[in-house]
């Protein structure tokens, strides 16, 4: 933290349409039926579509970034999202994040992703080193629990489906704040730019 301010933890992400939402949280009922208490599930409407995480950044920093965002989405034309399919990381025998994986045009969602991670390497963000594999975090898995439960979520998650949802229109990045809470994370909206 430097004198500026506060840091915040920051990421870059790209919002889902409120019908996707509904099927988001229609989803993690279902699946939570038959996963019970052995998964700490997130809040539908916090979910979101991450393509850079920043981490803490200071408030002085805010104003950069959202001006690099400005200029890497010159050129840039909306495109359009679906959800599907579902599945975990690691593996499906350790599953530790259940996630709803999106369609659409992932050749326009990766080459936005790449222009977010050049652009922020420009203000000293480390590049991320995996390949960018765009999904959406509707779970994560509690450590204390069984291999075997494990591997009983790990099949409820191949056995369960996610019909697609009609495709939402991309026409906006935004710089999201997340802040930690007893009940989870709270995330509100630093800033946006349009494609």
């Amino acid at each position: 933290m430097t004198a500026h301010g506060e840091a915040r933890r920051a990421f870059i992400a790209i919002h889902l349409s409120q019908e996707a939402r509904r099927q988001l949280s229609e989803t993690i009922a279902s699946l939570g039926k038959g996963i019970p208490n052995s998964v700490r599930w997130v809040d539908p409407d916090g979910i979101h579509l991450t393509l850079k995480y920043l981490g803490d950044i200071d408030r002085a920093m805010i104003e950069d970034v959202l001006q690099a965002m400005e200029q890497l989405t010159n050129g840039s034309l909306p495109f359009q999202l679906h959800l599907e399919g579902l599945g975990v990381f690691p593996n499906q025998r350790r599953p530790r994040v259940l996630w709803a994986g999106v369609g659409g045009d992932l050749d326009a969602l990766g080459a936005l992703q790449e222009k977010v991670e050049v652009a922020m390497s420009g203000l000293n963000f480390p590049r991320e080193r995996r390949a960018y594999n765009p999904h959406l975090t509707l779970g994560r898995v509690r450590d204390t629990i069984s291999a075997v439960a494990r591997q009983r979520i790990g099949d409820v998650i191949s056995r369960g489906s996610l019909a697609g949802a009609d495709s939402w229109p991309v026409n906006a990045l935004h710089l999201m704040r997340s802040d930690l809470t007893p009940q989870g994370s709270v995330y509100s909206t630093l800033g946006s730019v349009s494609l």
